[in-house]
């Protein structure tokens, strides 16, 4: 079942899409955009997503179960269409897919991907994988989240005039709460592109070069091991330091969380400054932000500063770690003194719609096409274009406007394959998330200078204008 969802690449589609090869009137050659209409992100995912599901060589056993799947449905497959991509294209889809480089910010309405078919009359296969192509809304949405934290961070980092430190104060819990192993793969590692405290372990794997760690953390299942709380707690001081550690979290709502930070704090802090280790507590029920401003209260008074500090990950999310910032800073406590994990909130509120994706028609039939909608939001652009930097400004360009003024434009080819042999593809993995890493990196704290929507060539322009008079 689960373990077999992407065996047969044909049914990865639309069940729409079976009829468009009988409904077109033209499969010669055509071209789709690749587009996030609301706002500006960060892209990610798209080349793995996409060279993973095309490096499948198709077959005819595909094709005959994918009609058989079509028949269930009282559909008809094309077939026809699918048995020349095996015998006349030695079963690879001949397409070419062009995308901007991942870590690439691309303002509102850019139209980061174009796709095209590279041998006549298999137009229908430009967006035969719509559907799958579009799944990288969410690796793109979770990177362009995780970038905006870390923009935060970078500001109130100036603000309080704190060192390099300050960057671990956002650490992800995401990982139980996320919907598959695949969104917790794309969330994860999204995160790792920008921020460095995370508990998503299974990351260190795909993204060895990041600049990532967690520390030792007790949870409840240890604390109610024990008869005694607080000697539990004196227990994880001592076991870190013994493991040679210099840090280790303490959940402090397993029974009464104000009896720890009243009674127990001032000798753990003590016993912490002893062995050299730093106890961060962690307040997991109940008015969370009052019990970490008591803790460094608490800590204050004692001079117990350098020894704890707070985690708070109860339904943490952007707007609640700003909020809570917020009144931290009313009440004159450090932010550097407390820190967050982030789970669900981090990635849950992100859906398709959150960025605008959508895949276009900008050549069809002969002519170049677009979709020119009431609400401007959702047109389209027509015809080839490129996407070039022009002081600094992304600008899309025809593509023969391009041309003659020299540009080559930024797109870079992820998959093509012209119809014989093995197909071309630029696979994804460390040394291609490390090239996306730095393009990230590159840009925090760049926020005032980022552009906010695409901007259009006169070429463009004049090809809307035209479309605009033929059709309004």
């Amino acid at each position: 079942m689960l373990n077999a969802i992407r065996n047969n690449p044909l049914l990865l589609t639309d069940s729409y899409n079976l009829s468009h090869y009988r409904l077109k009137c033209n499969m010669d050659w055509e071209i789709s955009h690749m587009y996030n209409r609301k706002e500006g992100m960060i892209l990610y995912g798209l080349r793995e997503i996409a060279t993973e599901l095309l490096a499948i060589r198709i077959t005819e056993e595909h094709v005959r179960e994918a009609e058989q799947c079509a028949d269930m449905q009282g559909l008809q497959f094309p077939a026809e269409l699918f048995l020349k991509v095996v015998r006349e294209c030695d079963g690879y889809a001949p397409i070419a897919i062009e995308s901007l480089p991942e870590g690439t910010w691309c303002p509102a309405g850019t139209p980061f991907a174009q796709v095209r078919n590279t041998v006549e009359g298999f137009g229908e296969l430009v967006t035969w994988w719509e559907g799958v192509l579009m799944h990288a809304y969410f690796p793109s949405a979770c990177a362009t989240e995780a970038f905006r934290l870390r923009e935060y961070l970078e500001r109130k980092r100036q603000e309080q005039g704190e060192g390099e430190g300050f960057y671990w104060r956002l650490h992800s819990f995401g990982f139980r709460g996320h919907r598959s192993l695949e969104d917790a793969y794309w969330a994860g590692t999204a995160w790792n592109l920008s921020l460095q405290g995370t508990d998503d372990f299974h990351t260190t794997l795909h993204t060895p070069g990041a600049v990532i760690g967690s520390i030792a953390a007790l949870a409840h299942k240890v604390t109610q091991q024990y008869d005694d709380e607080l000697a539990c707690f004196r227990h994880a001081i001592d076991a870190t330091a013994d493991a040679g550690e210099k840090i280790v979290a303490l959940v402090i709502d397993t029974y009464d969380a104000y009896r720890v930070i009243r009674e127990y704090l001032p000798q753990l802090a003590l016993q912490a400054r002893e062995r050299g280790i730093r106890i961060v507590l962690r307040p997991d029920s109940g008015d969370v932000l009052a019990q970490a401003i008591e803790i460094y209260r608490t800590a204050k008074k004692g001079g117990f500063q350098n020894e704890t500090a707070v985690i708070i990950g109860e339904g943490m999310s952007f707007e609640q770690v700003q909020n809570y910032d917020a009144e931290l800073e009313r009440q004159g406590v450090p932010l550097a003194f407390v820190s967050y994990g982030i789970g669900s909130g981090f990635y849950q509120h992100l859906n398709r719609d959150t960025y605008g994706w959508a895949m276009k028609t900008a050549y069809s039939n002969g002519k170049e096409r677009m979709k020119f909608s009431m609400e401007p939001l959702k047109r389209s652009i027509p015809g080839e274009v490129k996407i070039t930097n022009i002081n600094g400004r992304l600008v899309a360009m025809a593509a023969e406007e391009a041309k003659a003024a020299g540009e080559q434009g930024l797109y870079e080819t992820i998959y093509t394959h012209d119809g014989i042999g093995m197909p071309q593809l630029l696979k994804a993995g460390p040394a291609h998330w490390m090239e996306v890493r730095g393009r990230v990196q590159a840009a925090i704290g760049q926020t005032e200078a980022k552009q906010k929507a695409i901007e259009l060539s006169e070429g463009i322009q004049n090809r809307i204008e035209a479309i605009a008079q033929q059709y309004l």
